[in-house]
C-alpha cells in the first residue's frame, strides 16, 4: 500500500439560497468536484483523488507530485489529504487462458 498527500482547496460558494464548497486540487487541475458541506467536500475530494491516482497507476503513469495553490480565493480553506492506494497488477498464466475461434459469415 502506498500513501500520497495532496493539497486541496475548498472554496465556499453561494448560488441563490444554496451554499456549497467548490473543491480543487492544484496537482490535478482536471479534478473539479463539490460538496454541500465541508465534510462532504472532503469525501468527494478524497474519492476523486483515489480514482485519478489509481487510473494513473493502471496506465503506468507516475502519480503527480503535490502542488500548493498559486492563489487562494477569499474565505477558502486549504488542507492536505492523504490517500492510500493498494495497487497490484496480476496476470493470468498463459496456460490458463482459453482460446476461441470466432467465425464470421
Amino acid at each position: 500500500m502506498r500513501f500520497y498527500k495532496y493539497t486541496v482547496v475548498y472554496n465556499p460558494e453561494k448560488e441563490d439560497k444554496e451554499s456549497y464548497y467548490d473543491v480543487s486540487v492544484p496537482a490535478y487541475p482536471e479534478i473539479h468536484t463539490f460538496g454541500d458541506s465541508l465534510e462532504e467536500a472532503r469525501f468527494m475530494a478524497q474519492d476523486a483523488l483515489e480514482l485519478v491516482v489509481s487510473s494513473d497507476l493502471d496506465e503506468n503513469i507516475s502519480p503527480r507530485s503535490n502542488e500548493k495553490p498559486k492563489r487562494l480565493p477569499k474565505n477558502a480553506t486549504i488542507e492536505e489529504i492523504v490517500i492510500a492506494i493498494s495497487h497490484q497488477v496480476s496476470a493470468t498464466p498463459y496456460n490458463n487462458v482459453k482460446s476461441s475461434i470466432i467465425e464470421t459469415a
